[in-house]
């Protein structure tokens, strides 16, 4: 009877404490769903979907995309829902031709994954840059460049650092930065991102958490959250209003 005790007892701690990690992860993803919001993209030859994240939490929230110098135009997978395909990119990565996503925190959270299903057709382009930022001051660094599928799929990206709230600031965040390339024909098609955040664990031996990767190239035009061109070292304060949308103040 004693083992059996605490047998359960064990369980039970082992179920507290999974149950405690899940309700500590935050999430946002961009579906691009048929639905109506504040930020929606149109498009007469497709249909309508809403371009903000279809999750906020208190502590964790985002903004619509921002799609930079680029024709958009949303086209169903299934009902209700909708991939958005893009045109207007180029043979080599232009910094005026990009897809933005930002979120921002206001503790110290971690990216713990990125999700990005996605796929080229028509011919379009044929590798993606993926560049991220974890402190909306700074410059963004690339951190994956691959080749873009034909079919779509997942690509995955894990343990990409702490999200840094400036000195002085309420808030902090992030922005990725999504640059098709490879060809000026085609489109590239975007279904999905989901982004997980979990409690930030930075190595306490530094004190520092890094990300591998590089700079994205030449020093490029600074963007805030909504895609608006911004100056370096510009600080964002945002909140959510009693409507829970996005307010930059």
């Amino acid at each position: 009877m004693k083992s059996l005790r605490s047998l359960t007892l064990t369980c039970s701690t082992l179920l507290i404490g999974l149950s405690g990690t899940m309700a500590q992860e935050q999430s946002l993803s961009w579906n691009w769903a048929n639905v109506i919001c504040g930020d929606m993209l149109n498009c007469v030859t497709g249909c309508s979907a809403c371009n903000q994240p279809s999750t906020f939490a208190d502590n964790f929230y985002g903004t619509g995309a921002a799609w930079i110098g680029l024709n958009t135009c949303p086209h169903p997978t299934v009902t209700g829902d909708n991939s958005v395909y893009s045109d207007g990119w180029a043979p080599a990565p232009d910094p005026l031709k990009v897809v933005m996503l930002s979120g921002m925190v206001t503790g110290p959270m971690a990216l713990d994954s990125i999700v990005i299903r996605h796929k080229s057709v028509n011919q379009g382009p044929t590798w993606l840059r993926v560049s991220l930022k974890r402190n909306l001051t700074e410059d963004a660094t690339m951190v994956y460049e691959g080749p873009i599928p034909i079919d779509f799929n997942n690509l995955v990206l894990t343990d990409m650092g702490c999200m840094e709230i400036p000195q002085g600031a309420s808030s902090g965040g992030f922005q990725l930065q999504f640059q098709a390339y490879g060809s000026d024909a085609g489109e590239w098609v975007l279904d999905a991102v989901r982004v997980v955040a979990a409690p930030c664990e930075p190595d306490f031996s530094t004190g520092i958490t890094t990300v591998s990767g590089k700079p994205a190239g030449q020093p490029a035009p600074m963007f805030d959250v909504l895609g608006r061109p911004a100056g370096p070292g510009t600080v964002l304060g945002i909140s959510r209003d009693g409507k829970r949308r996005v307010v930059i103040e």
